[in-house]
């Protein structure tokens, strides 16, 4: 007679394997070449991506100005790589406090590959190409590892923001900012 046994439960690479696997892969010369955006799953395995179009770029860069004149302290920037509880994500826009940029001035001084903890706010321009899903769980992964907030900026203008408790009526790192939001069209 056989018995079953159910199998142990797999998780995959811890954060901090993903991100060394991460600094030796953007490290990889024949990687380095190549024209996607890539990203790591929770196995350590390469997700690449089309590179971003001109809209998604200026819609990013139109994002880290919009929060350096609404938050004020603090610094925005683009591509920031987080290593998840799911792999190594890159988000297209990121938002962190003077208290965060102290608290891994090592990773950032030291061109770290990846921040080991989300920033407070992290952002996703959807693009044609991006399922509302798999956004919604990206956004899901930056708040596990740490983020605030995770927004989704649709291609409407529309804002979905992503907190601890799930989706939120509002920001409250940048109160207000669904109505900046609707600007993001005319760009």
């Amino acid at each position: 007679m056989s018995t079953i046994v159910d199998p142990p439960e797999v998780t995959g690479l811890t954060r901090h394997e993903l991100a060394r696997r991460w600094s030796e892969l953007i490290s990889d010369p024949v990687l380095a070449g190549l024209p996607y955006r890539m990203e790591l799953n929770r196995w350590g395995h390469i997700e690449m991506t089309p590179p971003a179009s001109p809209t998604h770029m200026s819609r990013a860069s139109a994002l880290v100005q919009m929060l350096q004149d609404r938050i004020g302290t603090g610094r925005a920037f683009t591509e920031c790589a987080i290593a998840t509880g799911a792999g190594v994500r890159v988000a297209d826009v990121v938002w962190c406090s003077p208290m965060f940029l102290e608290r891994h001035r090592e990773a950032l001084v030291g061109w770290e590959a990846s921040l080991p903890q989300a920033p407070e706010l992290c952002i996703e321009v959807l693009s044609p190409s991006n399922l509302p899903a798999e956004m919604r769980e990206k956004a899901q992964l930056c708040v596990a590892a740490g983020a605030r907030e995770a927004w989704l900026v649709f291609s409407d203008g529309r804002i979905e923001v992503h907190g601890p408790a799930g989706v939120c009526d509002e920001s409250e790192l940048a109160p207000g900012v669904v109505e900046i939001g609707q600007r993001l069209v005319t760009l």
